[in-house]
């Protein structure tokens, strides 16, 4: 028995001491949690977006409720900040119904809701947006953005132009 358990201690601190990943599919049960999680989604070694919450709480095999969460959209060097929201792992998105904030270079967009496609990098709301730049305020009902940084609003658009 005590030769059996140094066997598997001394196997696992040469796992760890490799410092190589393991491949394969990770299975959590629903009730299972982690802290401190990040997740990264890369094309051709490119981080496309790098998401990271304090706390995934998971509903399922395939879904985790977010706390504290941020996500980094490269391409577009945007970051979206939400309390809370539901990442989906099967479909790979992220869709929350509390506030959130997206901090651009020369802008900021504020809003109630936000759903995150990943596959399409598309971002959508039905409620109510607000964005601030140098010189601009805009607001309005609805929201669409797209990877090639254009952004709609959609209904009852009211703008302010500052000199």
């Amino acid at each position: 028995m005590i030769g059996l358990s140094v066997l598997l201690c001394g196997s696992t601190f040469l796992a760890l001491r490799t410092g190589k990943e393991t491949e394969g599919e990770l299975r959590i049960a629903s009730g299972s949690f982690i802290e401190g999680i990040r997740i990264l989604q890369k094309k051709k070694g490119v981080t496309l977006w790098d998401l990271t919450a304090n706390r995934a709480d998971f509903e399922s095999e395939d879904r985790a409720k977010l706390s504290s969460v941020s996500i980094a959209l490269q391409k577009s060097d945007v970051v979206l900040f939400a309390n809370k929201g539901v990442y989906n792992l099967s479909d790979k998105s992220f869709t929350t119904d509390s506030a959130v904030r997206a901090d651009g270079k020369d802008y900021k967009i504020t809003a109630d809701s936000v759903d995150f496609t990943v596959a399409s990098g598309n971002i959508e709301t039905g409620g109510r947006v607000k964005m601030e730049g140098k010189g601009f305020e805009v607001e309005g009902k609805g929201l669409k953005a797209e990877t090639e940084k254009k952004v709609k609003i959609l209904d009852d658009v009211k703008a302010i132009f500052h000199k």
